[in-house]
């Protein structure tokens, strides 16, 4: 018994030693949040691929939306898509960042480019972060924050711009006629004659 024990042991450390040891860091994190309302989030952060994916539920179990983010190589989210519980892109969203390289505004759009949430990240003078603020935007309102493409080599109004009308004034009544300027002595040298 002894010798069949001990052939197990030394099985068993062979197979171990020749595994491969895991990596220092994981390339994979999950993590699983419950709010209030019975629902709860399931956050997904893959590191091999710089992409974290965010499914929400509700209290009964049904998928209520979806979120798939890009994320630069500090692990910040950079741009993303926002799915309903069936799949269907229903938004997009934008991070802008401050030149300390701090998420400063993110925004969401819906599928025709009107924001419809603006979050804005503070800090304070230490360097940590406030509070987010969040402000949500009726899209259907006016103005509406858009997304437009500016293009310095045109004289014409960017998208989403318009031009102002002109406003014509009511024009005097009709003064006199002015006399005929005279012409220069070189342009009655060179010019054309009159009949």
């Amino acid at each position: 018994m002894k010798s069949c024990s001990a052939f197990l042991v030394l099985l068993w450390l062979t197979s171990a030693s020749a595994q491969p040891s895991a990596p220092a860091t994981t390339p994979i994190l999950a993590k699983s949040t419950y709010h209030p309302d019975n629902s709860h989030s399931e956050t997904i952060v893959d590191k091999t691929t710089n992409e974290l994916t965010e499914a929400t539920y509700n209290a009964g179990g049904a998928l209520i939306s979806k979120k798939h983010y890009l994320l630069n190589e500090r692990g910040l989210p950079t741009q993303g898509h926002i799915y309903d519980g069936r799949g269907n892109l229903v938004a997009r969203s934008q991070v802008y960042f401050d030149e300390f390289g701090r998420a400063k505004e993110m925004r969401s759009f819906n599928l025709q480019g009107q924001c419809y949430q603006q979050v804005i990240y503070e800090y304070g003078a230490d360097g940590k972060a406030k509070s987010p603020k969040v402000i949500n935007v009726n899209p259907n309102a006016a103005p509406s924050i858009k997304p437009g493409v500016i293009d310095f080599t045109q004289s014409t109004p960017a998208p989403g711009q318009y031009a102002q009308p002109q406003v014509q004034q009511a024009q005097p009544q009709a003064a006199a006629p002015e006399p005929p300027k005279k012409k220069s002595f070189f342009g009655r040298l060179f010019g054309k004659k009159d009949k």
